[in-house]
């Protein structure tokens, strides 16, 4: 486990984002994919995000969109929502974790309160 100084000196750097890479989803988007995964509590977290929050959290996407980011998850293929999903529970925790849930939530059950969206440009990196 990193000591609290490490956590928050690596959130900083993931927040700053890669230049030769960015990533686009909507606040939406976030909240589905932390559903999808269990993470009810910080899905209702994500639809009432600021812009900026987004930002961040599409920065942090950027890092972890690279194959070679050790991401906490074996056994399937990492996918965009996988990312997203990290990504926002990063922003909200200050570190990386498990997510709750490896496989998703069926769709069908999905509330539509959490219906992903298009990115919004005004958003869009």
């Amino acid at each position: 486990m990193w000591r609290q100084g490490a956590a928050d000196k690596e959130l900083r750097r993931l927040m700053q984002g890669r230049p030769d890479f960015t990533v686009s989803f909507s606040k939406s988007a976030v909240a589905a994919s932390l559903w999808d995964y269990g993470e009810d509590a910080l899905a209702d977290r994500a639809l009432q995000m600021t812009d900026a929050d987004l930002i961040r959290i599409q920065a942090i996407a950027s890092h972890y969109e690279d194959p070679a980011c050790p991401l906490p998850m074996a056994g399937q293929r990492i996918t965009h929502n996988h990312v997203s999903a990290f990504a926002a529970i990063t922003f909200y925790e200050g570190q990386l974790r498990p997510l709750s849930r490896t496989r998703r939530r069926p769709r069908a059950q999905r509330p539509a309160r959490y219906t992903p969206l298009p990115p919004d440009p005004r958003t869009a990196h």
